[in-house]
């Protein structure tokens, strides 16, 4: 994915909205996240996870959270959020689910 100037890490109170839906929406963990963990852990089990490819992993799930959130609630994100969104995600569940369990894995 191609980063734009308006891609830039700057977390807001509309980014953390952002966030708590995507987190909490139980369709989307279903549908795009958890394809996205298991992605990303057979990377880090084979030493090739890279921290900016899932942030854009994560940044395409977050601009389906961004639809589904106008959909419901008549609000679209700005793509700062989205990114932030994106970057909050990667921290999220890199620890807890992407590299949990894997030994002798470096998570950087």
């Amino acid at each position: 994915m191609k980063r734009t100037k308006s891609m830039i890490y700057n977390e807001t109170v509309e980014s953390r909205e952002l966030f708590l839906y995507a987190t909490n929406d139980g369709q989307l963990y279903r549908q795009m996240i958890t394809p996205v963990i298991n992605s990303l852990r057979k990377k880090a089990e084979k030493g090739t996870y890279n921290s900016d490819k899932a942030v854009d992993a994560y940044y395409r799930i977050a601009c389906e959270a961004s639809k589904r959130y106008n959909k419901d609630f008549g609000y679209s994100f700005s793509v700062q959020d989205r990114f932030s969104c994106a970057v909050d995600m990667e921290e999220y569940y890199r620890d807890d689910e992407v590299f949990y369990g894997l030994e002798g894995v470096d998570n950087e």
